[in-house]
């Protein structure tokens, strides 16, 4: 770890890479020449919102990737001041020859490659469109569900040779009763 320089940086701009997993975030803030700082810290925003006080002189950019955290983080760093963006993994340059990956050069990369402007960042919907996102979501889940629980009964009627006439959309209740019917073993197809 480089030593904490905290001292004249007032006005400068510093750029911050983060690497997010669920217990730790490794973190490089650096300027546009030199690294200032580069650690790992407690996975939680208490911690780095204590980091960043310390820096709070500076005009702090910060980077992460995009991923299961989602946007919270996002919004987090917009409240204090952070000029933030969230990049697709997918797209942040690669180092051909350089197999090796650990937190701390995936954070150094984001930093160096932030304060390059080398960077593409992805549209972060606001709050409102991420509540009407995961409301649509939420309702796809049970439809897929359904689909999937029909699909797996009429493949177990197919496996023992049993051939059903099958509505297309979702089954009515005649069609229900026929299937418990046929499990009990009244039903016309027994």
């Amino acid at each position: 770890m480089r030593p904490n320089r905290t001292e004249n940086l007032q006005g400068e701009d510093l750029f911050v890479g983060i690497d997010l997993h669920k217990r730790t975030w490794h973190i490089t803030i650096r300027t546009t020449q030199i690294e200032v700082f580069s650690a790992s810290i407690s996975g939680q925003w208490k911690a780095l919102s204590i980091l960043l006080g310390r820096y709070k002189s500076a005009n702090i950019h910060g980077v992460y990737e995009a991923g299961f955290f989602g946007f919270w983080l996002f919004d987090k760093l917009i409240e204090t001041g952070v000029d933030c963006i969230v990049t697709p993994p997918t797209l942040v340059p690669q180092e051909y020859g350089n197999r090796v990956k650990t937190d701390r050069q995936d954070s150094r990369k984001l930093a160096r490659y932030l304060a390059k402007g080398l960077l593409n960042q992805i549209y972060v919907p606001s709050k409102q469109e991420r509540y009407h996102r995961q409301v649509i979501r939420r309702r796809r889940q049970p439809v897929t569900d359904r689909v999937r629980v029909q699909n797996r009964i009429k493949s177990e009627l197919t496996f023992y040779g049993i051939d059903l006439p099958a509505p297309g959309g979702k089954w009515a209740q005649p069609y229900i009763d026929n299937i418990f019917n046929l499990y009990t073993g009244t039903g016309k197809y027994c």
